[in-house]
């Protein structure tokens, strides 16, 4: 192990010690303050060099995931309040197209104030923040979209699924939302799901189909239509498929592979939608 790979394997294990005290905090003072420093210490461990090659395999108590052409990296986690809500810190490593330089951007959570979010372009600043479990990417022209899959344990009423696309410029700037979703009468910048807490929504992509599969969501009465406390899954699911730089709806999918002979394409949909870090404030696994 060389000098450097000392360093970060030493910060990983300070790191992993913090995360799962932070975790474990009963009041929002002391939670805002630990994460305060663990946040501080992540950003320089992340600034290090060599961190972006360097897996944190043992930090299991925050999301961590790789772009699939390995542009990128995410970082993020999330915190309970006392009132039930949720709030979500994060990092975007990223090689800069350019430079070939490794950048940093803090992801700023704003998703409280956020309006009409489907509509809204976002930045590291102004983040609609969440969980993310999956990175798809999908080349239109010269553009590069990838887009986020996403849990929100948004409150102790509703939980939300997300699906988000993230860009960056020219200079490497990463930027949230672009309208490529053709779901509904107006196309979207991203699409928020929004159902009764400790419901287990499916929101995954089948690598088979190219094709992001959700449950359909709906009031359980005619009254509640409107009221995200009483949506619930229908059995019924619906698809997103790219075609022509866009997410294009599919109504009524079926969710399910064929079964095979040995049944290798065969998929629950169901399965698990997400890679969740081991914190207690993470969403079940999926039944």
């Amino acid at each position: 192990m060389n000098a450097e790979q000392s360093q970060l394997s030493k910060a990983e294990d300070s790191l992993r010690v913090l995360a799962k005290k932070l975790f474990h905090y009963k009041t929002d003072e002391a939670r805002n303050k630990a994460n305060a420093f663990f946040s501080d210490y992540l950003e320089r461990t992340l600034k290090l060099e060599g961190s972006f090659d360097y897996g944190f395999d043992s930090l299991t108590d925050i999301g961590k995931l790789k772009s699939p052409d390995a542009s990128f990296k995410i970082y993020d986690w999330n915190i309970q309040r006392e009132d039930g809500s949720m709030f979500y810190c994060g990092f975007i490593q990223h090689i800069n197209a350019k430079t070939k330089k490794t950048e940093l951007f803090t992801l700023v959570d704003k998703s409280s104030e956020i309006k009409n979010a489907e509509s809204q372009s976002l930045d590291c600043k102004k983040w609609f923040g969440a969980l993310y479990y999956k990175i798809i990417e999908n080349r239109s022209g010269k553009n590069t979209y990838y887009t986020l899959l996403a849990w929100d344990g948004h409150n102790n009423q509703t939980w939300r699924k997300l699906i988000e696309v993230l860009w960056f410029d020219r200079e490497g700037t990463p930027h949230f939302g672009e309208t490529i979703f053709n779901m509904g009468k107006t196309p979207k910048k991203r699409i928020v799901f929004e159902f009764r807490a400790e419901m287990i929504m499916a929101l995954k992509y089948n690598e088979e189909k190219k094709m992001i599969i959700f449950d359909n969501l709906a009031p359980e009465s005619p009254e509640g239509k409107g009221i995200y406390e009483n949506y619930v899954m229908d059995g019924s699911y619906n698809g997103l498929v790219f075609k022509k730089g866009k997410w294009q709806y599919i109504p009524d999918v079926n969710a399910l592979n064929p079964k095979t002979r040995n049944d290798k394409f065969y998929e629950d949909p169901r399965g698990e939608t997400t890679k969740k870090p081991n914190n207690l404030t993470s969403p079940p696994k999926t039944h």
